[in-house]
C-alpha cells in the first residue's frame, strides 16, 4: 500500500500525483488539511492518496485501467451480463478447475487451466444477505446494482471461511441515509446540500423521534457515537420532516438554481395541516412526533441539544405549520464481508488452508474490519487485483491440460466501441469525447448557416442518475446558446464536460463554417 506510486509508473504507465504533496491552492482538486478519515489515530500524519492527475471524482483511474485492457484485447476475452453462478471444484482434490457462467440464455463451464479469481464485489443488492448480516430489511445502494453475493454463496458452497460479514460503507450528506427509491433503483450519492442540515429539520426513525445529530460529521456514514465511530441504528422507514419556513427555503434554492440537488424532492413530499395529521401519513405514533418537534423547539431554545448534541446554530423552532416529510432510507456503498483471503490473495477454508487454485481480490472479503480509511478500496483492488492474477497464473504442477488456447476472442468492451456506426446527414458531423464517468461519449451534431440545429447523445456510459439528466439537459442548452459555454449540471461535471467536448469535437468538422 505504501508503494502505489511505484505500481502506477511500473504497471500504468503513469507517475502518481500525490494529495498531500503535489496539490496547491488553485488546482482543481482542493487541498486537503489531512488525507487521513481517523487523524486521532497514530501513524495518520502518513496517510496520502494517489491520484492519476490533479482533478478528482472524474473516473480518471478507471479510465487509465479501462484503456490497458484494450491494448491487450487480443489477450483478454471480456464477456459482460455473463453472471457466474458455480465454482467447479475437484472432489478428489478440492482443486478449483473451473466456473459455471450463465450467458445468453445458456450455462457454460469455462476451464481455467491454473487458477480461478473471485472479483466479484459485494452482496448489497441480496435482500437476504442484507438482513442476514446487516440486520436491515433493506438498504438503498448508492453503487452497482449488480452486487448481488454471488461470489459469498459460490465460496460458502465450497467450504471458504467468511469474514467481515458485518461490514459496510455507507455515504451522503446525513449520515446512513438517502432519499427512498422504489425496489432496484439506485440511492442518490449527494455530497453537499446545507439545507437539509440546517434550520427548522429534522430525521425520525420509525417511531417518529429522532436518533442522531442531524448535523454530525460522518466519515462514510459513520458518526461518532460515546467515543466508537458507527453507523446510525437503521431504521425501516426514516424521514425528514421540516415546516413551512424550511419549505419555502427549500423552494426558494429551486427557483434561483432551476433544481435541488434531488431533482424529485419536491415531488415525493408528503404535506399536511398539523403534526398528528403528518404522523398518520408517514405512519409513526402522533404523540411522539408532537413531542419530538416540541423537544426540538426547546432545545433551540435552551441553545443546548440534551438529546443529541447538535448545533444549537444549525436549529431554528418549528412554526405552526403547515408540515412537511420525506422518504429516507439506510443506504450502503458497499460491503466489505467474504471468502477470507491470505497475503497471496489465496481464499481460505475454515480450517485456515488455501483451497487450491482459488484467489479473491476486491471488496469481495476485503481487508476493512471496522472503520474504513477513505481509498482503502481502490488501492485493495489494485494490490491484491495484481497478487491474485500473478498467483493465479502461475504453473502449478496440478495444472490441467488445455485442449484450446483457452480464448475465445470475445470482448465485449471492444464490441461496444467499435458499434458506434450513426448514419450522418448533410450538415451532420460525429464529435467524441473520452471524459465521461463510464467511458467515451459520442454526439451527433446538426450545423447549419452557423447555428447548431440539434445536439444528440448517441453513445454514452454515464450514471443512471445525475448523469442521465446532463445528457438530457446539456445538448438543449448547447442548443438554445448556440454555444458549448454553458453551464454545468450540478453533481455532473465530468458528464457535462465530456458532452461539451464531444459537441466541439464535432463542431471542427465543419470547417469552413465559422464554429466556437
Amino acid at each position: 500500500m505504501s508503494q502505489i506510486p511505484s505500481y502506477f509508473s511500473e504497471y500504468l504507465g503513469i507517475p502518481a500525483v500525490s494529495w498531500k504533496h503535489d496539490i496547491k491552492p488553485g488546482d482543481a482538486v482542493a487541498v486537503k488539511k489531512t488525507m487521513a478519515e481517523y487523524p486521532e489515530l497514530k501513524g495518520s500524519q502518513t496517510i496520502d492518496f494517489a491520484l492519476v492527475h490533479k482533478r478528482d471524482k472524474d473516473a480518471g483511474l478507471w479510465k487509465v485501467l479501462r484503456q490497458k485492457v484494450l491494448d491487450r484485447h487480443d489477450q483478454i476475452d471480456i464477456w459482460l451480463n455473463s453472471r457466474a453462478n458455480k465454482l467447479i471444484q475437484e472432489p478428489s482434490t478440492g482443486v478449483v478447475r473451473g466456473v459455471r457462467v450463465f450467458r445468453d440464455g445458456k450455462q457454460l463451464n469455462v476451464h481455467a487451466k491454473n487458477g480461478v479469481v473471485m472479483a466479484m464485489g459485494g452482496f448489497e443488492n441480496n435482500p437476504e444477505l442484507v438482513q442476514t448480516y446487516l440486520h436491515s430489511e433493506r438498504l438503498t445502494p448508492l453503487g452497482t446494482l449488480y452486487n448481488r453475493g454471488d461470489g459469498v454463496k459460490m465460496s460458502q458452497a465450497i467450504g471458504a471461511k467468511m469474514w467481515h460479514m458485518t461490514n459496510y460503507e455507507s455515504h451522503g450528506i446525513l449520515p446512513g441515509i438517502t432519499f427512498k427509491e422504489a425496489d432496484n433503483e439506485r440511492g442518490r450519492q449527494i455530497e453537499q446540500w446545507p439545507a437539509l442540515k440546517n434550520g427548522s429539520i429534522l430525521v425520525t426513525a420509525d417511531d417518529g423521534t429522532r436518533y442522531f445529530a442531524e448535523d454530525a460529521p460522518h466519515r462514510h456514514g459513520h458518526i461518532q457515537t460515546h467515543g466508537s465511530w458507527l453507523i446510525p441504528m437503521k431504521n425501516q422507514h426514516p424521514y425528514l420532516v421540516f415546516d413551512q419556513t424550511q419549505y419555502d427555503e427549500f423552494n426558494a434554492e429551486l427557483k434561483q438554481h432551476g433544481r435541488l440537488p434531488y431533482p424529485k424532492f419536491m415531488d415525493k413530499l408528503i404535506f399536511a395541516e398539523s403534526l398528528a395529521e403528518l404522523a398518520d401519513k408517514m405512519g409513526v405514533p402522533q404523540k411522539n412526533l408532537e413531542r419530538t418537534v416540541e423537544r426540538f423547539n426547546q432545545f433551540k431554545r435552551n441553545g443546548e441539544d440534551y438529546e443529541f448534541g447538535r448545533n444549537t446554530d444549525s436549529m431554528r423552532c418549528f412554526d405552526e405549520g403547515p408540515y412537511y416529510a420525506i422518504a429516507a432510507a439506510n443506504d450502503v456503498l458497499n460491503t466489505q464481508g467474504g471468502p477470507e483471503r491470505n497475503e497471496n490473495a489465496q481464499i481460505l477454508d475454515t480450517e485456515n488452508q488455501p483451497i487450491p487454485h482459488l484467489f479473491g481480490a476486491g471488496e469481495l472479503g476485503g481487508i476493512v474490519a471496522n472503520c474504513y480509511q477513505g481509498g482503502g478500496n481502490l488501492a485493495e483492488c489494485l494490490i491484491f487485483g495484481k497478487l491474485a492474477g500473478e498467483h493465479a497464473a502461475a504453473k502449478k504442477d496440478d495444472a490441467d491440460e488445455v485442449i484450446t488456447n483457452g480464448k475465445t476472442g470475445v470482448n465485449d468492451i471492444l464490441d461496444a466501441e467499435n458499434a458506434t456506426k450513426v448514419d450522418l446527414s448533410d450538415d451532420q458531423y460525429l464529435g467524441r469525447s473520452n471524459s465521461g464517468l463510464g467511458g467515451a461519449i459520442t454526439v451527433r451534431v446538426t450545423y447549419e448557416d452557423h447555428r447548431i440545429e440539434n445536439v444528440e447523445v448517441v453513445q454514452h456510459h454515464e450514471s443512471e442518475d445525475v448523469g442521465l439528466v446532463a445528457i438530457d439537459k446539456v445538448p438543449k442548452e448547447i442548443v438554445a446558446a448556440n454555444s458549448t459555454d454553458v453551464d454545468a449540471v450540478s453533481g455532473a461535471s465530468a458528464s457535462s464536460r465530456a458532452i461539451k467536448e464531444a459537441v466541439n469535437d464535432a463542431l471542427k468538422k465543419a470547417t469552413p463554417q465559422t464554429t466556437r
